[in-house]
């Protein structure tokens, strides 16, 4: 036997807030009053799954439609409810060339996670009197939840092996702790600089011990992986690269860890759920070491000293000779107040991740500054992918367990429900009390050390550094070369500018050509060399120079194998990128 609604029928899990929700939302884009409604708590639901043979063993306690097309439930019902709306939500029929096992799988995880996620209410749903006449069940009373049969709570019980729900989590936090390692042993750096502390002696040579006791077990292993893996030798030499050969096979090393002790721990726990102590220590750990690397980024903007303002050596190299990542080092440099921004906004997310309260908020914060800074550095090429990409990780690690409840706010309206702060291992007010000092020493110790540092750095290369009066754009007025003089030199070899920076130089010829290279400038002795970026600088000085009138300079000495004198004249006009400052009235776009 089998006896259809006069219109098509929803029933819901009437304590559900999710679920409420759900019919809110169906009432507002029902109008026309085609699709009627029960709480699956009501006699009334009862009364209709009786009429019907296909109702499925057990009863789903979430959702379920009932129309013309029998008994729906899962995803199976929530795409007929949206075909029953009408365009535009029928578009969501499309839904039905996903598999059924695939959708069904998705539905379970939410429906089992609901009360934990979205909270419940203590009785079932009251219609408005505008309302009424579409639920089956306005005639009844309200029922009460008496506790019910939680999913979240029901899915618990019997996990007596190991399950891939209890395995991913699992695996989560291994990845975090191995990939974070040696930390939190490297925030004893920081002893140095507590006054009286740092005076300690001895105090850095087991500091540096203990640190890199980490890199002495690891190296070989990730030496001899990454061999087998390259078919070539890597090695952890510092080239300022951050996605050498060594580091990613360093991160192959790290996932393998993570997953033997990922299986390890969910077999030896018999698939139990991680405990809350566990997952609070570990997110702990997250949040510092995401906080102290967002701090140590922000501050060295905020100076700023990460990107330095465009110097004579990128300012006469045409933009086709930029590599990408040279490109928007100099996009980042050339505005100060960007730069400050962009510090700020990481100081935020740091320091509100050093605050149980408001560490959500600045994992939210991180993860919207580390997107940035991770599409810069894909779409840029610039060599710092895996490290800010795993940063990004930590910060979606810690906002993960915030997102249904940020679901359920701002897209089902629903109210989020207070979440505990304190955690369980604080013990007693007192040892609160202690370790509330030792967090405000520790925030005052970080902020103190960064600030110091950079305020000392930007006194010597920063925006407070005293300007080098040989740092400038120079036009050659006299090229001699092997005795050939001036025009008569091919135009690759003839210099006709030169971009002369503290540790770096650019050398424009007349071709067009202009070679960016390292440059060590003795402006005591009147020495400069320039040599090509990687290798050592040559023992001897290149040039020997003097100073013919100010801003006027003669060097003379060996370039490219040749017997080399050049005459150049400081260019005092400045450069547009530099000098054209910044207005708030612009009648016309000045795009240059």
């Amino acid at each position: 036997m089998s006896t259809s609604p006069p219109r098509p029928l929803m029933l819901f899990d009437g304590v559900c807030n999710l679920c409420n929700a759900a019919v809110q939302w169906v009432l507002a884009r029902d109008p026309e009053g085609r699709i009627h409604f029960a709480s699956l708590q009501s006699d009334a639901a009862a009364g209709e799954l009786a009429k019907h043979d296909a109702v499925p063993r057990p009863v789903p306690d979430s959702f379920i439609l009932i129309d013309d097309h029998g008994v729906r439930v899962r995803s199976s019902a929530a795409i007929g409810v949206a075909r029953h709306l009408g365009f535009p939500y029928s578009l969501l029929a499309l839904g039905l060339i996903i598999p059924r096992p695939v959708r069904d799988a998705v539905y379970a995880v939410v429906a089992r996670n609901r009360y934990r996620w979205f909270g419940r209410r203590e009785s079932c749903l009251v219609p408005t009197a505008e309302n009424a006449a579409r639920f089956l069940d306005a005639d009844e009373e309200p029922r009460v939840d008496a506790g019910g049969t939680d999913p979240a709570r029901t899915d618990e019980v019997g996990r007596g092996r190991a399950s891939i729900r209890a395995w991913l989590p699992r695996l989560a936090i291994a990845y975090a702790l191995v990939y974070m390692a040696p930390f939190p042993l490297t925030l004893l750096a920081y002893l140095s600089q507590i006054p009286f502390v740092g005076e300690i002696p001895g105090l850095g040579a087991v500091v540096g011990t203990v640190v890199g006791l980490h890199g002495v077990v690891m190296t070989p292993i990730v030496e001899g992986f990454g061999t087998w893996v390259f078919g070539r030798g890597v090695s952890p030499v510092a080239t300022g690269s951050g996605d050498t050969s060594f580091q990613y096979a360093d991160v192959g090393i790290d996932v393998m860890l993570a997953v033997v002790i990922a299986t390890g721990w969910t077999v030896g726990s018999r698939g139990r759920r991680v405990g809350a102590t566990t997952v609070d220590v570990s997110r702990t750990l997250a949040r510092y070491y995401l906080a102290t690397t967002m701090l140590f980024s922000g501050w060295i903007k905020a100076f700023p000293l990460q990107f330095p303002l465009p110097g004579p050596d990128r300012l006469i190299q045409p933009y086709g000779d930029s590599s990408p990542m040279g490109l928007a080092w100099t996009f980042l440099g050339a505005s100060v107040g960007y730069q400050v921004f962009a510090g700020l906004s990481e100081l935020l997310g740091g320091y509100l991740l050093l605050w149980r309260r408001t560490s959500a908020l600045g994992a939210l914060a991180s993860v919207a500054v580390l997107t940035n800074v991770v599409a810069v550095n894909v779409f840029y090429d610039v060599p710092v992918k895996l490290f800010s990409g795993h940063l990004l990780l930590v910060a979606l690690f810690l906002v993960a367990p915030e997102v249904p409840r940020l679901v359920g706010l701002l897209v089902f309206n629903l109210p989020a429900a207070a979440r505990r702060i304190v955690p369980s291992w604080h013990g007693t007010a007192r040892t609160a009390g202690w370790m509330m000092t030792v967090h405000l020493v520790f925030v005052g110790v970080v902020t103190s050390v960064h600030v110091t540092s950079n305020l000392a750095m930007s006194r010597t290369r920063g925006v407070l550094a005293k300007p080098d009066p040989l740092v400038g754009i120079y036009r050659v007025e006299a090229f001699e070369q092997d005795g050939v003089v001036g025009r008569e030199n091919e135009d690759t070899a003839r210099w006709v500018r030169v971009g002369l920076n503290t540790f770096v130089g650019t050398i424009q010829r007349a071709s067009g050509d202009a070679i960016r290279m390292r440059s060590v400038v003795d402006g005591e002795a009147g020495t400069m060399s320039f040599f090509e970026r990687g290798v050592q600088p040559p023992i001897e000085p290149m040039f020997r120079f003097t100073v013919v009138e100010p801003g006027v300079l003669r060097l003379e000495g060996v370039f490219e194998g040749k017997s080399t004198v050049v005459v150049m004249r400081k260019d005092e006009r400045g450069t547009l990128l530099r000098n054209r400052g910044f207005r708030w009235i612009n009648e016309f776009p000045f795009n240059r």
